[in-house]
């Protein structure tokens, strides 16, 4: 029999008993037929998580899963908030494993669309931000290296559609520094970059064996400039 004031306890036809606030709405405990005994939180009749809680406030603090409109969050918390180890998972087949800060993805995880594409590195306030290596669905990489607020930036390498294959330096998602680009065809350029394109000095290897060498201005080789 319940005996704490401003709580009920419900026995459910399948052997669980809910103890807690009234509706059920608010913080409550779920005793299975089972035996085991969770805590939880509870949301217009339905729980919405279920896991360890802070003894001072009740926040998720601990293990627990929490259930949102678009998903869930199944991993460690601290004062109410993601934070450790976990994994997101919604409702359009996408997902998030990995660490947790502050209730953001933070440090290093694996992050998978629905397309099947993938991304598994270092994250900082939610982005890509660190080594990483972005995959097509079928695997194959299509950018490793560094990236910086969620684009690359930093020194990669990235396989384009065409077979195109570039290595280099980066800058907010352009190559921008030195790099090596070999071309589908087995033309090669390896020389200075400006804002994704050739620019400054070079070397232009053609398929015959020929180098062309100079400064190039805005993506035109030396020899368009004459």
């Amino acid at each position: 029999m319940n005996t704490n004031p401003g709580t009920v306890t419900i026995n459910y036809g399948n052997g669980n008993v809910y103890e807690g606030s009234f509706q059920p709405h608010g913080i409550g405990k779920l005793k299975y037929a089972d035996g085991r005994i969770s805590n939880g939180i509870w949301k217009n009749g339905t729980i919405i998580y279920e896991g360890e809680l802070a003894d001072n406030n009740g926040e998720p603090h601990g293990r627990g899963r929490w259930t949102y409109s678009n998903g869930f969050y199944e991993g460690e918390w601290k004062n109410g908030l993601r934070h450790g180890e976990g994994m997101y998972k919604w409702t359009d087949g996408s997902s998030y494993s990995g660490q947790w800060k502050d209730d953001k993805k933070h440090g290093v995880g694996v992050k998978k669309w629905p397309d099947g594409s993938s991304y598994d590195g270092e994250w900082r306030e939610n982005k890509k931000h660190g080594k990483g290596t972005k995959r097509h669905a079928n695997g194959d990489v299509w950018y490793t290296g560094d990236y910086r607020d969620g684009r690359p930036d930093g020194v990669g390498t990235l396989n384009y559609s065409n077979g195109d294959v570039y290595t280099g330096q980066w800058r907010a998602n352009k190559k921008h520094g030195r790099g090596l680009m070999t071309y589908a065809n087995e033309e090669i350029y390896e020389g200075e970059w400006r804002v994704g394109v050739r620019h400054g000095s070079g070397s232009f290897m053609l398929t015959n064996g020929d180098v062309i060498t100079g400064e190039w201005i805005n993506d035109k080789m030396p020899l368009d400039m004459y």
